[in-house]
């Protein structure tokens, strides 16, 4: 089920029953109101007053009455914890992303350097898309990274998600700040992020989990905390100052990503178009392949980009023509050369195969990230640089 309101850290008990606490900061609660009541994660209804809950869970009868926490005056402009999972006590929002739509790396493994080919080895990891919300949280005091982790882990668990993969330190890569580069790559490449990662990675801690939805579709948190220890550079430089981040604070970015398929806002090009725009510059992007992240095989909503593309290729019997990949910049050069390549060779084959295009008429060529159409940083940008192009010879 999808955990909907304040988390904290025990329910109150009778007096003469002792009531376990952790050391450190507090997920929030609040009291609830008198009278309310809410179902608690053993099943049972408790009525309200001074008693917190470990979880509510999302019941239509209930809706109305959980209790929304308001954001606190430190947060970045326009920042906003995810609507069914609040924060640790005293922390504060110092950087936040939201997406309607967005893939998310999830690790599965330490990820590892290989020396003997100069690049990472191929590291096992699941790339899921959908309504994507990131948020760095700096947490209060000394808090560590088990902390950070650890109670949101727990918590989620008892709402019924279940942990996926979970490692700390040298656990999780070899050094050099590799995690956050192949985990997080766009982090790498955004300013204040990118040096607030730079020299700060040797106290890292990780855990990937998964839950469901209320209407059935996979949710997946990813939970990244670390230590402070060193910082330099502009953008590290501004925000440290705006949220007076010290060394030894405690930083913990949330990733919530809710799976649904992406709207489909672009038109199918038509035959005619096609032709008409390689006449007129020598080529055309077709916006209507579509292909699962980090896969090759063509999905069957593509049909009708596909048969308009060989419409088009066959109405100039003798000429060629070049089938090219692109991909956004989400991954390494090698890879997205090498997907992008696969997917313009998947695209070439269904076209011959099945859409009666002469073989000797296409080509496929992968290029990878190196012709963006639209800047890599959100998105919107993202998605218009994944696309297929008919380049005439």
């Amino acid at each position: 089920m999808l955990l909907d309101v304040s988390l904290c850290t025990g329910v109150s008990k009778p007096a003469g029953q002792s009531t376990a606490r952790q050391k450190g900061p507090r997920l929030i609660s609040e009291p609830l109101p008198q009278g309310i009541s809410a179902l608690t994660p053993g099943g049972e209804w408790a009525t309200g007053g001074a008693m917190q809950l470990h979880t509510v869970f999302s019941l239509a009868a209930a809706v109305g009455l959980l209790t929304v926490l308001p954001a606190t005056a430190a947060d970045v402009k326009g920042a906003k914890d995810p609507e069914f999972l609040k924060r640790i006590t005293g922390s504060e929002i110092i950087w936040y992303g939201f997406a309607k739509f967005d893939e998310m790396p999830i690790a599965l493994e330490k990820v590892q350097f290989d020396y003997n080919t100069s690049g990472f080895k191929d590291t096992k990891k699941q790339v899921v898309e959908g309504q994507r919300t990131t948020i760095y949280y700096k947490l209060p005091g000394d808090a560590s990274t088990l902390e950070a982790v650890r109670q949101y882990q727990e918590l989620l668990g008892e709402a019924g998600y279940k942990t996926l993969f979970t490692a700390a330190d040298d656990n999780l890569d070899d050094g050099y700040n590799r995690f956050v580069a192949q985990i997080f790559p766009q982090a790498k490449k955004t300013d204040g992020l990118q040096y607030l990662h730079e020299f700060n990675h040797s106290q890292q801690r990780y855990a990937a989990l998964e839950g469901t939805g209320p209407n059935g579709a996979p949710i997946y948190i990813s939970l990244y905390a670390f230590i402070i220890e060193d910082g330099s550079g502009s953008g590290y430089s501004t925000m440290a100052k705006e949220h007076d981040i010290q060394k030894g604070n405690c930083i913990l970015r949330v990733d919530v990503l809710q799976t649904k398929p992406m709207d489909q806002r672009m038109s199918v090009v038509k035959a005619a178009e096609i032709e008409q725009s390689i006449a007129k510059t020598g080529r055309v992007a077709i916006y209507g392949v579509y292909f699962d992240t980090d896969k090759a095989e063509i999905k069957p909503d593509s049909d009708a980009a596909l048969t308009e593309m060989a419409a088009a290729i066959n109405a100039a019997p003798g000429k060629k023509f070049l089938i090219v990949g692109h991909t956004d910049n989400q991954g390494g050069l090698d890879h997205n050369q090498d997907l992008s390549k696969r997917r313009a060779a998947a695209v070439a084959a269904a076209l011959a195969a099945k859409y009666q295009v002469p073989a000797a008429a296409i080509i496929p060529v992968g290029v990878g990230m190196a012709a963006p159409v639209a800047p890599n940083t959100d998105d919107a940008g993202r998605a218009k640089n994944r696309r297929v192009e008919i380049v005439a010879m």
